[in-house]
């Protein structure tokens, strides 16, 4: 007996494989992928924050530090940053009368993260870190 053409069609299995990798494929990928880009940010999460204090340590020694040398000290401790997502900000100084005047001085610092699979994320995600610097006058 002969077996017809659409019988003969659903029984060859022959791109099963073929099939099911690629229905399996894409939604590993982007879960890959998507590990890989929260592991990024949290490294550049946490180089930022070291490089805030490192900055905010130099503001404690040097309160008289511009913006453009703690930026560039900044850059310099971050590993692979973009300069031009960075942003510092630097107060003015405020200081509280008395014998011995004590200060603060404002540091913020502002990077805008943005992932190299961009159909992961759509938007920048901003990593910002802040920290008061208590001076002496």
């Amino acid at each position: 007996m002969k077996v017809g053409p659409i019988r003969q069609f659903l029984a060859d299995s022959s791109g099963a494989a073929a099939l099911e990798f690629a229905l399996i494929a894409t939604p590993l990928l982007m879960f890959t992928f998507g590990i890989t880009e929260i592991g990024r940010a949290l490294f550049m999460q946490q180089q930022l924050s070291y490089a805030t204090d490192a900055a905010a340590r130099e503001l404690y020694i040097a309160p008289d530090t511009d913006s453009a040398s703690l930026s560039a000290q900044i850059l310099e401790d971050l590993f692979l940053g973009d300069p031009a997502r960075l942003t510092v900000l630097i107060g003015a100084p405020t200081a509280s009368g008395g014998a011995n005047s004590v200060g603060s001085v404002h540091l913020s610092v502002s990077y805008d993260y943005q992932s190299i699979v961009p159909e992961l994320v759509t938007d920048q995600i901003s990593l910002s870190f802040e920290r008061t610097v208590t001076i002496e006058n």
